[in-house]
C-alpha cells in the first residue's frame, strides 16, 4: 500500500498552499494580474489635440461639394473645442 503515504504527502502539500498564502503579494497569481493591469502612463488622452495633421481630409474627400457656412459663428468660436471645430471642418462646415 504505497499509495497511502503518497496521498498523505500530496494532501499535506495542498493544505499548506491554500488560503492567505496564495494571495500573498509575491504570489505568481498576483504578479500575473499586475502584468495585465494598465498603468496611468500607458493611456494617452487625445481630447486636447485638434487633429491638425488630418486637416486636409475634408478638402480632398469633399472636393466636389460646396463648403457650408455656419450661420452662428459665435457658437463655434466660444463654445466648441478645437477638436470639434476640426471635425466640422473635415465634414465640410466652416
Amino acid at each position: 500500500m504505497a499509495v497511502r503515504p503518497l496521498l498523505i504527502i500530496v494532501a499535506g502539500l495542498l493544505l499548506t498552499s491554500t488560503g492567505c498564502q496564495t494571495m500573498a503579494p509575491t504570489s505568481p497569481l498576483r504578479q500575473t494580474l499586475e502584468m495585465f493591469r494598465p498603468a496611468s502612463q500607458d493611456y494617452e488622452d487625445g481630447t486636447d489635440e485638434d487633429g491638425s495633421e488630418w486637416h486636409f481630409v475634408g478638402d480632398e474627400g469633399r472636393a466636389g461639394q460646396v463648403r457650408e457656412r455656419d450661420p452662428d459663428p459665435w457658437f463655434k468660436e466660444n463654445l466648441m473645442s478645437p477638436k470639434a471645430r476640426s471635425i466640422e471642418h473635415n465634414l465640410g462646415i466652416d
